[in-house]
């Protein structure tokens, strides 16, 4: 009975951590392919309790996000479907490596375009913020939240 009792309980607690787990990474799952979403995650920028943002700013960030967006997405589906291609063309039984290189070369434009694009959209967005917040706003070092650069793997 007691072993019974341990194997259940065991089995419980181990289903409960997995539900639990699958829960906490759902955030990311929401924010986009490979979690890069529609450039930076304005949401924890305005999470951000030290920044302290007025109904105007917040209003106005939005305003940026949606202008950017427009302008991201197609470099996006753009950049996406290029990764498409050039992982079709490695699966052939013989790859053809200048066309390779090639859609590599354009694949490297593409993300230079958003790396651009989300700039701009970070300038601006840190005009939006007085300079004690821009203090407080992430850096673009590791763990930024303003751009992740979407690719290919590892860089």
């Amino acid at each position: 009975m007691k072993k019974t009792v341990a194997i259940l309980s065991t089995l419980f607690l181990l289903t409960q951590g997995t539900a639990m787990a699958a829960r906490a990474g759902r955030d990311r799952i929401e924010r986009g392919m490979m979690g890069y979403g529609k450039g930076y995650d304005c949401s924890s920028l305005m999470a951000n309790a030290k920044l302290k943002l007025t109904v105007e700013q917040v209003t106005r960030i939005r305003a940026l996000d949606e202008k950017y967006a427009q302008e991201i997405e197609p470099i996006r589906e753009q950049l996406y479907g290029k990764g498409r291609e050039l992982k079709s063309e490695w699966l052939q039984t013989e790859p053809d490596r200048s066309r390779i290189e090639v859609m590599q070369g354009e694949a490297a434009m593409l993300q230079e375009r958003m790396r651009a694009t989300l700039a701009a959209q970070r300038a601006d967005v840190l005009k939006v913020l007085t300079p004690e917040q821009q203090a407080h706003a992430p850096d673009d070092g590791p763990g930024r939240v303003f751009y992740k650069p979407a690719g290919f793997g590892r860089r």
